[in-house]
């Protein structure tokens, strides 16, 4: 199976969008302007590098993931000291990657196991992930546009699925993926035996029907919408549906149809829907957006350009009228209440933050205000000072 007929569709089809924007062209002018950034020098003072001689074993599993993967490249292997299960992949130095696996993770790990691990690390240099800087891009900028943040994000999670079909392509299927999932979330070091595999799916099925039942007042308290990985149900998931590709049970096409429609637990929807009650939000979004700007006396460019990205060019003009759009509050607001259940409504809170921070900073009259709307919206108004404390960030 050629491991690039594999790689998840939206992965694919979100990273030459992002390849496109100028944040992303100007970073990688601009490392590569630097040269090379001394990763090996780090590693090799510490970290232990794992020859053939050291870890053969290891090296076997690595031969087998390049040999599945047809990876062209040096891959030099090492160990690091933590009580957690990780691993990486760096992006290419002098023509080499380093992979990077953690101590607990190698003793805990079968060998199947590592093959899902260090086929998923090299999954992401085979995709070129790493040719999108976005750990660089958010370390650099002191604001991003929301809707960009919230791009970039979701590419980060389909990423993750594309990994995850390289690593199963080197173990051979779903259950070695399976233990290494559950592992990674649970933390539990000895292998699993057939029946607590089929429990450990039968959990991953509950919990995954937990997840699909939360309201999005909790998804958003948990950051889902800002993750850069999908949670473990849906992770096992989508590695349950390509197992079925693997074996021929259905097509690739089919596969993505339904990762699209797990994924969609962590990714908003209102702002693209065709539907009365997400047109209601957004314009409801667009009053409150530039209500919220203008609390503390001026509108930033920024917040105005944060606006336009979550709605688009064509709905945000580039003056905004602040006072008048206050008039209309009352009644969007309850045009929102009357068609969009109140766990949906806090999905305008969470935009609210976004435009409220894109300059850098929130004042206290923008989080009062954004308070007194979540009370309006019926939403719990602590919710504001948890999505203002949300991570921006992305591994």
């Amino acid at each position: 199976m050629e491991p690039h007929t594999v790689r998840c569709e939206s992965d694919r089809h979100l990273a030459v969008q992002l390849l496109l924007d100028e944040r992303v062209s100007k970073m990688r002018d601009k490392l590569r302007e630097q040269g090379k950034m001394g990763t090996r020098r780090s590693l090799l003072a510490k970290a232990l590098r794992l020859s053939s001689k050291v870890a053969p074993n290891l090296h076997e599993i690595k031969n087998h993931c390049v040999e599945v993967l047809a990876a062209e490249i040096e891959i030099e292997l090492y160990v690091f000291a933590s009580p957690s299960f990780n691993a990486g992949c760096t992006p290419v130095e002098d023509e080499r990657v380093f992979i990077l696996i953690s101590s607990s993770m190698l003793e805990a790990f079968s060998t199947d196991e590592l093959q899902f691990v260090l086929g998923h690390e090299l999954g992401h240099h085979i995709y070129g992930h790493h040719e999108v800087p976005l750990p660089f891009i958010l370390q650099a900028a002191k604001h991003l546009p929301a809707a960009f943040v919230l791009q970039a994000s979701a590419w980060q999670r389909y990423a993750e699925i594309s990994a995850d079909r390289a690593g199963m392509l080197c173990c051979g299927g779903q259950a070695p993926a399976a233990r290494s999932l559950f592992k990674l979330s649970s933390g539990l070091r000895e292998a699993p035996g057939a029946a607590q595999i089929k429990a450990f799916v039968e959990q991953a099925y509950d919990l995954y029907e937990e997840s699909q039942a939360a309201h999005s007042v909790e998804r958003i308290q948990h950051h889902d919408f800002l993750s850069s990985h999908p949670f473990s149900p849906v992770r096992l998931r989508a590695a349950r549906s390509f197992d079925s590709f693997m074996k021929g049970k259905q097509d690739l096409p089919a596969v993505e149809r339904e990762v699209l429609s797990y994924m969609a637990l962590m990714e908003p929807s209102y702002l693209d829907e065709d539907s009365p009650g997400a047109e209601a939000m957004r314009r409801l979004l667009f009053a409150a957006g530039a209500v919220v700007a203008a609390a503390n006396g001026e509108i930033a460019k920024e917040e105005i350009e944060a606006l336009k990205s979550l709605l688009g060019l064509a709905r945000v003009p580039d003056t905004l009228k602040p006072e008048l759009l206050r008039q209309h509050l009352a009644e969007r607001i309850e045009k929102v209440k009357e068609l969009v259940v109140p766990s949906r409504r806090a999905q305008l809170i969470r935009d609210l933050a976004l435009i409220a921070r894109a300059d850098g900073h929130v004042d206290d009259e923008e989080v009062a205000e954004m308070r007194s709307l979540a009370a309006e919206l019926e939403v719990d108004p602590t919710l504001v000072e948890t999505v203002l404390q949300a991570p921006v960030e992305v591994d």
